[in-house]
This record gives C-alpha cells, sequence and structure tokens, in this order.
C-alpha cells in the first residue's frame, strides 16, 4: 500500500478536485450563456429602446440640400470621423408621435419647432431644437451586416417602450439576388406592416457582382453597372421616403479581404451620391469607424480602454464588442441627424 506522501504526490487531494471541478463547470456554463447571447436573436421581431438625453449642434448647409453634422457628447467623443451626409431637402417629417426632425423646411400646412427664414425658406432652416423621441418604430433592414448591427442596437437600447425596433434583416442577400430574396417586395410588406418613422439600411456585403439588366450582363464596378445599382438603391430610399419614413442607408466599414475592400469603396460613393438626391435620406459613413490611424484595416482595438477584438476570423463581419461599437455610433447618429434624445444603454467607444 503506498505511502500518504506519495498519494498526495501523485496529484491533489479529494477536497481540492471537488473544487477544480466545480470551477470548470461554471466556467463552461458561462461559456454557452455568452455564445447564446451574441447570436441569439430575440424571440418577438421587435425590441424596445432605453431613451437618455444627448447633445447635437445646428448642422451646417451644404450645397444640393445636404448637410453635414456636428456633434457633440458628455462621454469620450468620436474624433475624426466623417459627419453624416443629411438630405435637408423639404421633407414633411412623421408623425404619429414620433419626433424625428433634419431642420429640413416644412411644406405649407404643416408645422413643427422648426423655424425658417422667408428669404431662405426653399433651401435652409435652422435645425430642430433636441426634444424627447415620443413613440417612434424603427425598421432595421440589411444582410448579414446588417444582423450584426441590428444584434448591437438591441442590446444597447434596452427596454423603454419610447422607440420599437424590427429587425428584418436576411443574412446572404442584397440587393442584386431577387431570386433568392425580393428586396424590394419585402420591403413594401415591411413598410405597409409596420408603418415606420425611420428605416436603418446596411446593404453591400453581397453585392459586389455582376448585374443582369434585360438580358445583357453588366459588369460589375462599369459605368452602366453604377447606373444601374444607382438605381436600385435609389428605389429602395425612395420606397421608405414615400412611406412617410426617413432613411438611414449605413456605409460600409472597412474590410481585410483587398480587393473586396475596394469594391466596398465603390458601393458606398454610389450610397453617399444617392444621399443626395433622395429628400429624407441620410448616408452615415462607418469606414473609419473601423480603421486605425493609418486608415488601414484593424481587427482589434482598445475599446473602453480594454484590448478588444472587434471583428470576425473573415475580416468582413463583426464579433460581439464590434457589433456593439457599431451600434453605439448608430444609435448616437440617430439622436444627432434626428435631434431626438437618444442613447445607448452601455456605449461602447473605441478609444482614440
Amino acid at each position: 500500500m503506498p505511502s500518504e506522501s506519495t498519494r498526495t504526490g501523485a496529484g491533489p487531494s479529494w477536497p481540492l478536485r471537488v473544487v477544480l471541478g466545480l470551477c470548470v463547470t461554471a466556467l463552461v456554463v458561462v461559456g454557452f450563456q455568452l455564445k447564446d447571447g451574441h447570436r441569439s436573436p430575440a424571440a418577438t421581431p421587435t425590441t424596445t429602446m432605453h431613451v437618455t438625453p444627448s447633445t447635437t449642434a445646428t448642422p451646417p448647409t451644404r450645397k444640393n440640400g445636404t448637410a453635414s453634422t456636428t456633434t457633440t457628447r458628455p462621454t469620450t467623443p468620436l474624433t475624426n470621423l466623417p459627419p453624416p451626409v443629411v438630405n435637408m431637402t423639404a421633407f414633411k417629417p412623421p408623425g404619429a408621435g414620433c419626433r424625428f426632425a433634419t431642420g429640413a423646411p416644412i411644406p405649407s400646412g404643416t408645422s413643427d419647432n422648426t423655424t425658417t427664414s422667408d428669404a431662405t425658406a426653399s433651401t435652409t432652416t435652422t435645425a430642430p431644437r433636441v426634444t424627447p423621441i415620443g413613440r417612434c418604430t424603427v425598421l432595421e433592414i440589411g444582410d448579414s451586416l446588417g444582423n450584426d448591427l441590428g444584434w448591437g442596437i438591441a442590446r444597447e437600447l434596452g427596454h423603454d417602450h419610447a422607440l420599437r425596433l424590427v429587425q428584418a434583416d436576411k443574412s446572404s442577400s442584397g440587393l442584386l439576388t431577387p431570386w433568392f430574396y425580393d428586396w424590394a417586395q419585402k420591403e413594401k410588406v415591411l413598410l405597409e406592416q409596420y408603418k415606420p418613422q425611420l428605416v436603418i439600411i446596411t446593404f453591400g456585403a453581397n453585392d459586389e457582382q455582376n448585374l443582369k439588366v434585360d438580358g445583357q450582363v453588366l459588369a460589375f464596378g462599369s459605368a452602366p453597372w453604377v447606373k444601374a445599382y444607382t438605381g436600385i438603391v435609389t428605389k429602395m430610399a425612395t420606397a421608405a421616403t414615400k412611406s412617410g419614413a426617413y432613411v438611414l442607408w449605413i456605409g460600409m466599414p472597412i474590410m481585410q479581404p483587398n480587393g473586396y475592400r475596394q469594391g466596398m469603396v465603390l458601393l458606398n460613393s454610389v450610397f453617399e451620391k444617392v444621399s443626395t438626391t433622395v429628400p429624407g435620406m441620410t448616408f452615415l459613413p462607418t469606414w473609419e469607424l473601423f480603421a486605425n490611424s493609418k486608415g488601414q484595416f484593424t481587427d482589434a482595438a482598445r475599446v473602453n480602454n480594454i484590448p478588444s477584438l472587434l471583428r470576425e476570423p473573415d475580416g468582413i463581419h463583426f464579433s460581439y464588442v464590434g457589433e456593439n461599437v457599431f451600434a453605439t455610433y448608430v444609435t448616437r447618429s440617430i439622436g444627432n441627424v434626428y435631434h431626438v434624445q437618444l442613447s445607448p444603454e452601455a456605449a461602447m467607444y473605441i478609444d482614440r
């Protein structure tokens, strides 16, 4: 029979083994919970958001009725990021108790808290003051990157009933694959069903491909392709604005694959151009948000002073933290662009 010292040297005593076993079990349970919380959508198609104060400044007006917005906030600023391109052409703000407004001139016969100058009422107006958001419905549509953003928004904007988020993304879809998922038709159904006051649109991840028009194949990036794609984007945005909703079109973030990344630059240029032609549409760039100080792709950064992974291994999609950073930026932009009190519950910012 081995001595007591021999048994002790062979491994930990049974009380220590029990403690270690309990620790391992706890770690496994927590790991499964975190994984499930990352990717599992809500049980219902709607999520409500928490509303808290934010601050904004009056946007200087650009040509073609577009404007860049300058924002301030009481927490860490987002520096050196391009402002959203806000179309300030006359657009009747949504009703139904929702107080979204871009400061655009109000058509005759309507009124809100916007003031205009008689000499410039056809082109400019002072921005509305920041107000409580009221009761608003936000429809969020897009591809798999739209899913990333939507999951982040659902987590960041909590449980208040002031604002309802309707997530209706479709992974692997795009604007050029109607045989797989017809977004033009689906958008009409969603607009009629939910009657949103704001539509957040995130497309592009699957649109870097040739386009067939009237039996002719248009090569990606060619002038005919750009013209046709511009028309498709315009129709998507216009369908929403004609229903009475503002459109916030989210630009593609910087990507890791080289050739793919260049295609995203072209798509962003189309989105921005269309935003200057569709009243009620805003283009929100996100490229620089996820680039490093040299303007290059990075898959990690310090977030709230903690080293964090931002992207998935494919260099395209977002990690759990990346989704939250994405959603924090979009949420703050909604509050600033539409002059309402709105901010995330647990903001995540890249330290710059």
